[in-house]
């Protein structure tokens, strides 16, 4: 892999992995599963220089972050082993299969004091709401867990996801062999247009959740927005945050991270917080709100990737600035 490689020019292939753990998990208990993720990521770990090389370089940003921010840095503990990282993400990917199976227990997520409580209270009126996702913990809970009806909402929770179909469409596919009930469906955001935002509007006015990560460039704009992460300029994708502004419903920056990172019977806290921008605004207004949008989305995301470093999932070169 070369230098200044992005997310989509990596091979995301993990699908003969996650029929390998599905087929595992109908067979034996789940903790038997979580435990092969051990090897696996070693198997990653040993064989991924690349993956290597990048987790080295982001654990180093955000040791570097947590010593300019502490009152004594003798006293922090430092995120370094890439091996723990590659086997956090190994967890991961049995994470995801375990919520589209239906063994993901609700009762193993503790919702934060924070925002969940507006979020809850708009799903249940039924009003519409954005819901912007990152790799950093599981991107799959919130969707898996409403997929078993356990959201926690008195309404089911009807989600529309938009991902890049070309990159996706393999792991799309699988989801829907492993739950064909899931209940959500999916928008390819290369094809989005003035049709697909009428399509996306109609489905929040119809009490539905929007789902996007805001933590990809597109492969297809090279419009984004450079913002400061963990101590450098990192680029963020523009078109999801005009997305936004141009739903113009309620918009939550949601996480769920494993309350320790290494466990075979995990809890889980689900971190929600709620942009407070809307874009009931002049229209000369709107391109300020969607910068700021994105800061506000991006400061969230520091916040809780320095709590949680090794739940980081993106192998990539994530700072590349590519001219």
């Amino acid at each position: 892999m070369s230098e200044n490689t992005q997310w989509y020019q990596v091979k995301q292939n993990h699908n003969l992995g996650y029929k390998m753990m599905f087929f595992v998990l109908k067979a034996f208990p789940a903790v038997f599963m979580r435990f092969l993720a051990f090897p696996i990521g070693f198997f990653y770990w040993a064989f991924g220089r690349s993956a290597r090389r990048i987790s080295k370089d982001y654990l180093l940003k955000v040791g570097m972050t947590l010593l300019d921010d502490a009152e004594n840095p003798s006293a922090v503990k430092l995120p370094h082993s890439t091996f723990k990282h590659i086997s956090s993400f190994a967890l991961n990917l049995v994470e995801n299969v375990q919520s589209w199976a239906g063994k993901f227990s609700f009762e193993d997520v503790n919702w934060q004091n924070d925002d969940v409580h507006d979020l809850v209270a708009n799903i249940n009126a039924g009003k519409g709401t954005v819901i912007v996702i990152s790799h950093l913990g599981n991107a799959q809970m919130m969707k898996g867990l409403a997929s078993m009806g356990e959201s926690g909402t008195e309404r089911k929770m009807n989600i529309t996801t938009i991902s890049d179909a070309k990159i996706s469409s393999g792991f799309n596919a699988l989801l829907n062999e492993i739950n064909p009930d899931s209940s959500f469906n999916l928008v390819n955001s290369n094809d989005i247009g003035p049709e697909t935002i009428l399509l996306l509007q109609e489905r929040l006015e119809q009490g539905g959740v929007v789902v996007i990560a805001g933590d990809r460039v597109s492969a297809h704009t090279d419009r984004n927005i450079e913002i400061d992460f963990l101590g450098e300029k990192a680029r963020f994708p523009y078109g999801v945050f005009l997305l936004i502004a141009l739903l113009n419903a309620p918009t939550y920056f949601v996480n769920g991270l494993r309350q320790k990172d290494f466990s075979l019977h995990p809890k889980y806290d689900m971190f929600v917080k709620k942009n407070p921008l809307d874009f009931d605004c002049p229209r000369k207004e709107r391109e300020a709100r969607i910068v700021q949008t994105a800061e506000n989305y991006v400061d969230n995301l520091e916040i809780l990737t320095k709590i949680h470093p090794y739940q980081w999932y993106n192998f990539f070169d994530f700072w590349a600035i590519i001219e």
